[in-house]
Formats: C-alpha cells, sequence, structure tokens
C-alpha cells in the first residue's frame, strides 16, 4: 500500500471516531389506549372549587428518534364524547362548550341546549360540531443528559405543540418527562389551557343561590404510553 491510500484510509477513520455514534432512525409509536395504561385528565377550576374530568378514550401516533428525542411529529388525540367528570348535567355542560358551533346557529351560548336526560340532539345546529381534542407536536428539545434514559430515569424534553380545541388551533411551548419502558417510551405532561384562545364560551350555572362559573385555564395532564407501531 502506498503512502497516498494510508493517508486516506487515516483520514476516513479519523473522521468516522469524530462523527460519534450515529443517530437511531426515528421510530413510529401507537399511544396506548387507556386499558393498555395511559391517562389524559383535565383539572377545572370553578367559583366554588374545582373538579376533575378523565378521558375515557386516548389514541394517535408520534415519530421520534428514541436515542436523541431531539425530533418529534404526530398526534394525541381524546374524542369529546369519552370525557367524564362527576356528573351527567356538567358533563353535557362541557360538551357544550367544547363541541357546539355558536357561529352555525345554535342557541347555546345564549341558553342550554341539553335536554332533560343530559344530552345533545343527534342533528342540527346543536349537535356536536368538534368531536375531538387534538393534540399535535412538532419539535422537541430535551433539556437533561440523554444518559439518564439508560438508567431508567426520566429526561426533560420542551415540546413545541399545536392544540386544537373548539375548532380553533393554537400553538404553545409545554414540558414533559420521557423515559424508557421496555421497548417503548412512557411521556408525562402538564398543558395549560386557556379558553378564551380556542373561543369558548362555559354559560354559567345556578346551584340554588348561587351562579357557579369556570375559570379561564384547565389544567390537563396527560401520562402516556408509546408502544412501538407496526408488527
Amino acid at each position: 500500500m502506498n503512502d497516498g491510500s494510508m493517508t486516506v484510509r487515516a483520514a476516513a477513520v479519523a473522521l468516522f471516531l469524530l462523527a460519534g455514534p450515529a443517530r437511531a432512525e426515528p421510530r413510529t409509536y401507537r399511544v396506548a389506549s387507556v386499558a393498555e395504561g395511559s391517562k389524559a385528565e383535565a383539572i377545572v377550576v370553578y367559583s366554588l372549587g374545582s373538579h376533575t374530568q378523565t378521558a375515557g378514550e386516548v389514541r394517535g401516533e408520534v415519530k421520534t428518534d428514541p436515542s436523541t428525542l431531539a425530533e418529534v411529529s404526530g398526534a394525541v388525540v381524546v374524542p369529546l364524547a369519552s370525557i367524564r367528570g362527576d356528573g351527567s348535567t356538567r358533563d353535557c355542560h362541557m360538551r357544550e362548550a367544547l363541541g357546539l358551533d355558536y357561529a352555525a346557529g345554535s342557541h347555546f351560548p345564549a341558553e342550554h341546549v341539553c335536554d332533560s336526560n343530559d344530552q345533545l340532539p343527534a342533528s342540527g345546529p346543536d349537535a356536536i360540531a368538534f368531536p375531538e381534542l387534538r393534540m399535535e407536536l412538532f419539535s422537541a428539545h430535551p433539556l437533561d443528559d440523554l444518559s439518564l434514559l439508560a438508567q431508567g430515569q426520566p429526561v426533560r424534553v420542551e415540546l413545541e405543540v399545536k392544540w386544537t380545541i373548539h375548532g380553533v388551533t393554537h400553538a404553545q411551548k409545554e414540558l414533559a418527562r420521557v423515559l424508557r419502558d421496555g421497548t417503548g417510551l412512557h411521556a408525562r405532561g402538564r398543558s395549560t389551557v386557556v379558553l378564551k384562545d380556542f373561543n369558548v364560551v362555559v354559560k354559567p350555572v345556578k346551584v340554588l343561590f348561587a351562579e357557579v362559573k369556570i375559570g379561564d385555564a384547565v389544567t390537563v395532564t396527560y401520562d402516556l404510553k408509546l408502544v412501538p407501531a407496526g408488527p
């Protein structure tokens, strides 16, 4: 081998060593169902206290590089009909506020449109127009040493997301904690959703002689189990 070939080979080895380990390919993960371990809740603050509404169904897909968590895309969806709180009338009022299209001739928010069985019409201007809540993920920025993943510890990740609620999309940043869970991932986070950002109107309710109002900020917490999608 001549000196020229040795120089080329040495340069190639040096470049390989400087580059370090290659990133893993981004993988697609399915959001596990509630029965499989995923969870999403909303804490709603009233003038007389607060209560928690729980999602009975969560679905979606997330794509990310499990070794760096630096790239992310996908969406998490919660059907409006799956959300339950601590009372059927209150649940129906929640579906009015989040699901009806006020500009399409609905009688709400001028008046409640839930019937005596706490149900909304299946068709017409007072029927549900926006049947789901959606959180889309666009970017991720890990804040901790990624070696924590191999130690079974969570890594804080700043996410750029877009929430679509009541037909309105609003972008915001929020913090999640991600850790490895077998061949998948586990993501826990907390979001503050400001209702006026989504043009949501919540009609006050009279209880005895008091008027109960809802605060404009709702705290959403999620604990999502992400499992590898496909065979």
